[in-house]
This record gives C-alpha cells, structure tokens and sequence, in this order.
C-alpha cells in the first residue's frame, strides 16, 4: 500500500465485490486500484469501479435536500424536509400498510438494510421478487438445498469448461480472469449463448442458441447421459432418479434440438465434454430472466449431476454464493414481515389495483420506474400516491417522480461491510473521502427520521448490529475486520464435496417438468437487455444520454425482411415502441434482438417499457428476456 492509499472496498452490485486501495488527492481527484493482498481481488479491479469518482464530483449530483412544487423542484433545510417526511408518517403510524417501503441494491452491505428494518418495525408494506439472481438462486435451493459454488481456483483443475451464458467480456472480472487462466493451462472453453461476442476471447468454441431454450439443450445432454450410463454413486445420490430416466427418455431428442436451434455435432461434443471431466459449468444469470428461467437452470445442474461432476474437484456449476457468507438477513431478523407485499414485476400495476391505497412511498437503492417492467406505470402509481420520497444522487426517471428527494452518500463516502457471490471474504468498505456538505448516508438519514416521529423509534446499535450480522462463519473479530480489510469465511474448497447435499433428505432433486416455449410470428425477436462494460444498471450521468438507444441485430436476421436500413427503424412490443439505432452484428442470434441496459427513459434510451409485466416461474424473478418484438421503419 502506497503512503496515500487507504484500504476500502466496492458496494456496487457486484458479485466480484472488490477490496480497493483508494488514493484521494489534494484536488479531490481519485484514484483506485484492487488490493493486491486480497485472495480474490488480487490486484485488479474493473472500470466501473474506476469511474466512481466521476460520479462522486458531477456537478449534476444533488446535495440538498429538494422538495417538489408544480413540475419543478426547490432546495430545502434538511429541517425543511425531515418535518415534511415525519408529518406524513404520524399521520399514517394507525394504517401503516398504506407504507410502501421499495429498497433495491444500488449499494450493498450491512447497513443498507436499516431501512427495512426501520419500515418493517413501523409496519409499512414492502416488496417481493428480485430482478436479479432470485430465480436462479431457487433452482439451486430446488436442486441442492443451497446456493454454493466451489472456489474459484477450482477451475484451474477442469479439463473443461462449458460457460451457460456468462458475459465474461463485460462483467464478472476476476471470474473472467480464472477462466483466462485455466484455459492458458490447457483447459477447453466452450460457450453457449445467443450473443457470441459475450465469450469470444475467453472461448475456445461457441455454440450459439436459440435465445430463452437452454433447458431444451441441457434435457437432450441429459437423455444421452442417461444412454451412455450414469454412475452408481449418481444414482444413489439422486431422488426418484429411475423417474427422472423415464420422463426424459419420453422426449423426443430430433424435437428438443429444434427447440434451441443446435444441431446433433454440437450435442455430441457437449456429451464428450461433460462425461471426460472434470467439466466446470458457468451458469448465467441471463438464462434465468425467461419465463421459463428456473427449468433452464435446473436442466442444466442436471447434466452437471448426471455426468458425475457435481461434488467433484475441478467440476460443479457456478452461479452465486447466495447461501450467506455472513447473516445480510439482520433486518429480517429483528423487524416483523410486512403486511403485504407487492411483486415487483408488477409493482405499478399492483399498486393501482390494491383496495387499500397507498399513501406514502420510500424508494432507496434503486430506479424502480427504469429498471423494472411497465415502467409507465409505475411512474403513474407514484403519481396517484398522496406522497413518494426518494433516497438518491441524482435526477433520474424515479427521482423526477418523487415530492420528496433526499440526497445520500455514495460508495468510498461512507463504511460498510459487505460480502460476495463469488468468494468467500467478508470487505471492509471504509469510509475514505467526505460526501459534499448537506449529504448524508442512509443509515443517518433513516436515523434522522426516526428520531423525529411522535412516537420516535430507537435504531439498533451500529457496533451490535455489525457484530451480529458477521456471524460464526466469519474468522475473525470485527476489530480484525477492520485492521485487515477483508476476513475469509468457512468455505468448502469443492462445493457439495462427495455430493453431499444440503437438501432435508440429503439427495439432489431433479427437475420434474419441462415447459413449451413461446414463439410469434408478429413478434419474432427476443429482446435482450445486456450488461454494459462501463457502468452498472441504470448509474449513469447524464452525458452519455444522447442520440437514440443502439441495438444489434444480426444480418442473417428474418425479421429484417423489408426493412429499410437507411430509414428509422423502432422496436415494437405490444406495450409501446421505441426508435433505435439498428446495427448489423452477426454475433447476435438471428432470433434476438440486443440493447445495452441502463439508458434512461427520460431520454427515450430505456426499453424496459416495452416489457411485459411477467414473473419467472420462481422466486418473483422477472422474465425481462421473454419479452418478444418486432422491427418496422417509423412513417
């Protein structure tokens, strides 16, 4: 570490979750770089972090509280806006259901959940679902009891890889690393995806898809699997194993690779891959925002169990370490569950047709009316709302819909702990530069507010709830925590080792069904929002907001028959249309059509409102992916 640098960590949404030395320089510029004593960061770290302190320094970033009056907005004391908020809330503290609280994960870490805490204890309503890694996450509890994966060197002991859909050109840096690595040693890569260009240079074949239908390929490796004989060990660590032979020898192998578009060459070297292990398999998150998007994962943990790689050094599939490094669950566990729950795939539409309506919505962590579907309506829930306040840096399409703004602290501006999906260290993010005069971070902010009730509610203790939430798992003291910067966690080096399952009976559970896929002739093109290299979501500043929103189509496409390139072409669902910059890039399926997420809708550069409302069939995902539609040239 370098005299200025000072040891903190990332809390963006990422699975990667980065311990950081940090450098602030007397003009305030900052600069940042990955912890080279950290086992996982080892000394690099990505350009989203990078660009953080572009957001810190805009001059765009609000930094008073703000309070609406007719379309525009007026700097008040934070006096001004806490007696506004407390007021609203006395008079709702006998009917608190009409409370929405709405909390998503802009920043991560133990204290971002004292909202919850605060608003679960008050008795407001909240949300359910996740447009996350939910659906995914419930298929590896489904099939395993859990949510685990073995460390990340583990793949340097695969004799292959078969990546199910990660983007390791643009997310999950240090995964993307390993998989270099190991493939550098001798170990062969093989990517499925609908968008080639994902996996390219980590690759060493691609199989392209049919976008939304892994499930039909993972069934057929499975059927053949099935044929060239599946060990005793597997059979006897399988429930109603001979059951699932037979629901899968029922199919129709010629139907299922017509479903997902691949041809029987390509089925025969998956089967070679998987059954001359040790075969490691990346599972992505995208394949599980279809509405279909827990059979897709379940299919494929299928094929890793049957041909004997689960619970084996240098195979296993890898998705998310969502079964707790360290207890995030704290609010939950000291706060009542709210009285009601609105899904958030359809949180504007259930909103509207709730009996009991709200008056009283607190959004933090998240951009709601951009990221989640049907984001027109949403805006118009908030709008019939008697009062929306918003925790945020920022206009953006929530915000600008909010009676209320109350400005926060962002990353490297405040401490917290957090955890990861990828290793098993716990991070110290500690607090290395001062958030502008009149921000505040959100535990302050709850705190403010709580204290000025009539009836004021008395937060938990910083230090108890911090100790609590590391756990038995952690090794280590808080006080080392701190000292240190990051503390290893128990972990399994081989998840699940010698299949040994953390389901109640102690066996993997097969997947007991296998769901048509939709298809329209009107609507021919899946649309897929993917990651963007150099922001995360919808943490965007205003500048790169310009022009129309880009997309990609491949040249081999049907769906651009009569389709005049030099004119303006729009995307059309049957929610709506929106006019794109169309490029030909033959790295897309001829069946997809590609944006990159996190244009806002202000600046007509977010699609989400052309998404139909729909759940995944697990855990309240959304089925972002499954949303079909159509190209046309604007008249």
């Amino acid at each position: 570490m370098k005299k200025n640098e000072q040891l903190t960590a990332c809390t963006l949404d990422c699975f990667d979750a980065c311990s950081l030395l940090v450098a602030v320089e007397k003009d305030g510029k900052i600069s940042l770089r990955g912890n080279p004593d950290h086992p996982f960061t080892a000394g690099f770290c990505c350009a989203k972090q990078k660009r953080i302190g572009e957001r810190l320094s805009s001059p765009d970033r609000i930094t008073q509280p703000l309070v609406r009056s007719g379309a525009n907005y007026w700097p008040v004391s934070w006096d001004e806006a806490l007696k506004l908020i407390c007021s609203r809330l006395d008079r709702l503290r006998k009917t608190p259901e009409r409370i929405l609280h709405v909390q998503g994960y802009g920043y991560r870490g133990l204290y971002s959940d004292i909202s919850r805490w605060f608003f679960r204890t008050l008795g407001a309503s909240g949300t359910s679902g996740s447009p996350c890694a939910t659906t995914g996450n419930n298929a590896f509890r489904d099939d395993f009891g859990s949510v685990r994966h073995s460390r990340v060197t583990e793949l340097y002991k695969a004799r292959s890889i078969v990546n199910w859909g990660r983007d390791l050109t643009r997310a999950y840096l240090h995964l993307s690393a390993a998989v270099a690595k190991a493939r550098k040693n001798g170990t062969h890569v093989l990517s499925i995806t609908p968008t080639a260009d994902t996996a390219r240079e980590f690759s060493d074949e691609t199989l392209f898809i049919r976008p939304g239908t892994d499930r039909f390929l993972a069934a057929a490796l499975c059927r053949r699997l099935f044929a060239a004989g599946v060990s005793k060990d597997v059979q006897a660590a399988t429930r109603d194993f001979f059951a699932f032979e037979a629901r899968l020898a029922a199919l129709d192998e010629a139907e299922l690779l017509q479903a997902c578009g691949v041809d029987r060459a390509d089925l025969n070297r998956l089967v070679e891959l998987y059954t001359n292990g040790p075969c490691a398999t990346l599972v992505g998150l995208g394949l599980q925002r279809y509405v279909h998007g827990r059979e897709n994962v379940r299919y494929i943990n299928a094929a890793a169990m049957l041909s004997g790689n689960m619970g084996r050094s240098g195979g296993g599939t890898y998705y998310n370490l969502a079964s707790g490094l360290f207890l995030r669950s704290w609010a939950d566990d000291f706060s009542p569950a709210p009285p009601r729950e609105m899904p958030l795939h359809r949180l504007g539409r259930c909103m509207q047709e709730e009996e009991t309506p709200f008056e009283f919505v607190f959004v933090q962590g998240t951009n709601p009316v951009n990221q989640l579907p049907d984001g027109n309506a949403i805006a118009d829930a908030f709008a019939r709302t008697g009062f929306v306040v918003a925790v945020d840096a920022f206009f953006n399409d929530t915000t600008l819909r909010a009676d209320v703004i109350l400005p926060c602290a962002l990353m490297l501006e405040r401490e917290e702990i957090v955890d990861s999906g990828m290793h098993n260290c716990v991070n110290w993010a500690a607090k290395v530069c001062e958030p502008p005069e009149g921000v505040r971070n959100d535990w302050d902010i709850v705190q403010a507010i709580a204290e000025r009730l009539e009836e004021p509610l008395v937060l938990p203790d910083k230090e108890e709830m911090l100790r609590y939430g590391l756990g038995p798992s952690v090794n280590g003291s808080l006080e080392e925590l701190r000292e240190k910067g990051f503390l290893p966690c128990e972990f399994q080096d081989v998840a699940y080792e010698g299949m040994q399952f953390d389901t109640d009976d102690g066996l993997y559970h097969a997947p007991e069904f296998l769901s048509d896929e939709e298809r329209s002739s009107e609507y021919p093109l899946s649309l897929l929002s993917l990651v963007r290299k150099d922001s995360l979501h919808s943490q965007r500043l205003e500048e790169p907001h310009s022009g129309a929103l880009r997309a990609w189509i491949s040249s081999k496409s049907p769906a651009l028959k009569n389709i005049d390139l030099n004119a303006p072409v729009q995307i059309v669902s049957p929610h709506g249309k929106l006019e794109v910059d169309l490029r030909l890039d033959d790295s897309v399926h001829p069946e997809a059509l590609v944006v990159r997420r996190g244009g806002w809708m202000r600046f007509s550069r977010c699609v989400n409102p052309l998404v139909a409302p729909r759940a995944t069939d697990g855990g309240g995902g959304i089925a972002y992916y499954s949303q079909l539609v159509r190209i046309e040239n604007i008249r």
